[in-house]
């Protein structure tokens, strides 16, 4: 029996992927810097200081670190704090696992500064018993480390806990911890979709389907 879940949140609660396939293609455009032909599925992995690090060393970003984050903030702020949408009954489903006293947090590799402008406009902060980020946590998910915290945490275990993921690299890191993860369809995902399906407990299209 699931007590506890463990949520992704870029993709699988609410619908950002396309922002940050033309934030990155944005920033690297203003800059005059070639754009990779893969660039979202290195962007999916990566925090923003990671995202910053890549576009220095692998692409040749001449701005800091610090400034090319500053950058892409103020552009993505905007998009979270207005104009991102939950994914299909997301609110549905949060309201149904509350209501059985599950409890819930979110684990992201996006940065506090601006998901928290769309968690409190979307109404959904009150569902989850916290909000971790990989930078706070100074860890990825292409390991089950993170999530065991997140785990250990919400006071759960392997056999009651699971969770949402929508990247093949972070339902990897989850499945290689022999944890238990439902895959969410999203169409950023779909190179990965034989692999993703190849490895996780089960594979959704909508939050329809659990409802």
């Amino acid at each position: 029996m699931t007590k506890n879940i463990i949520f992704d949140l870029d993709g699988t609660l609410i619908d950002s992927m396309p922002v940050w396939r033309n934030t990155g293609k944005r920033y690297l455009e203003s800059h005059n810097i070639p754009i990779p032909s893969n660039l979202l599925s290195i962007l999916k992995k990566q925090t923003l200081p990671q995202t910053a690090e890549f576009f220095r060393k692998e692409l040749g970003a001449t701005q800091s670190v610090e400034e090319i984050c500053q950058e892409v903030i103020s552009y993505v702020s905007d998009q979270y704090a207005y104009h991102i949408p939950l994914k299909p009954f997301v609110k549905d489903f949060l309201q149904a696992q509350k209501a059985k006293g599950v409890k819930m947090c979110i684990l992201t590799a996006s940065e506090a500064s601006y998901i928290h402008l769309a968690l409190e406009r979307l109404e959904i902060l009150p569902y989850f018993e916290f909000v971790a980020t990989c930078t706070e946590m100074g860890a990825t998910k292409d390991s089950p480390d993170v999530f065991y915290r997140m785990m250990e945490r919400l006071g759960g275990t392997k056999e009651d806990t699971l969770i949402f993921e929508d990247a093949y690299y972070a339902i990897k890191g989850a499945k290689d911890g022999g944890l238990c993860v439902y895959a969410i369809a999203d169409h950023t995902s779909e190179t990965e979709t034989a692999q993703i399906k190849s490895i996780a407990d089960k594979y959704i299209q909508s939050y329809a389907e659990l409802l």
